[in-house]
C-alpha cells in the first residue's frame, strides 16, 4: 500500500515539473520584436458607387462601381485615420474628371491606366506610398436613357 502511494505521489510531481518546466521554457526565449505579427496586405474594399459621365456638358450616364484596394498593411497600422473615405474619393475624382476615357467601349488598357491613375491619387491623398493596387470587382455603364426608360416602365 505504501509503494502505491509513493508511485502516485511520484506522477503527481513528475507531471507538476513537466508543467512548470514547459511554461518556463516557453517564456525563456521572448523576443518582442519576434512575436509582432506579421505585416503584409489588407483589401480594402469600397461599396457601390455611380460616377456620372459628362460628355459636352450633359450627363451621358453612370458608372457604377465597386473597388477593391490592396493596401500595405504595416502603413494602414501607422494611420491614425480610416483610409476608405480618401480611397473613394481618389477614385471619384480620377473617372470624373478623365476626359479621355471612354466608358462605353473600354479596353484592358483603358483599365490598366485607370488602376494605376486611382493608386496613384490615392496615395498622393494619403500622402504616403499605403495603395499597391487597385482592383475592379465590379464595373458597368448605365446610359442615361435606360435609366429614364427603367423608371417609365416601373410606374
Amino acid at each position: 500500500m505504501l509503494k502505491l502511494a509513493a508511485i502516485g505521489i511520484w506522477v503527481i510531481l513528475v507531471t507538476a515539473g513537466a508543467t512548470f518546466a514547459s511554461i518556463f521554457f516557453s517564456f525563456l526565449g521572448d523576443d518582442p520584436e519576434e512575436k509582432r505579427p506579421a505585416t503584409g496586405i489588407e483589401n480594402l474594399s469600397t461599396e457601390m458607387m455611380s460616377i456620372p459621365v459628362i460628355r459636352d456638358g450633359d450627363v451621358a450616364g453612370y458608372m457604377v462601381v465597386q473597388l477593391s484596394f490592396a493596401a500595405d498593411r504595416a502603413v494602414l497600422e501607422e494611420g491614425k485615420s480610416d483610409p476608405l473615405p480618401f480611397l473613394k474619393d481618389a477614385a471619384f475624382r480620377t473617372m470624373f474628371s478623365d476626359p479621355g476615357m471612354d466608358v462605353r467601349r473600354l479596353r484592358k488598357k483603358d483599365l490598366d491606366a485607370l488602376t494605376a491613375a486611382i493608386a496613384q491619387e490615392a496615395n498622393h491623398r494619403l500622402g504616403k506610398e499605403v495603395i499597391l493596387n487597385v482592383l475592379f470587382r465590379e464595373i458597368n455603364y448605365i446610359r442615361k436613357e435606360d435609366i429614364r426608360n427603367n423608371t417609365s416602365n416601373n410606374e
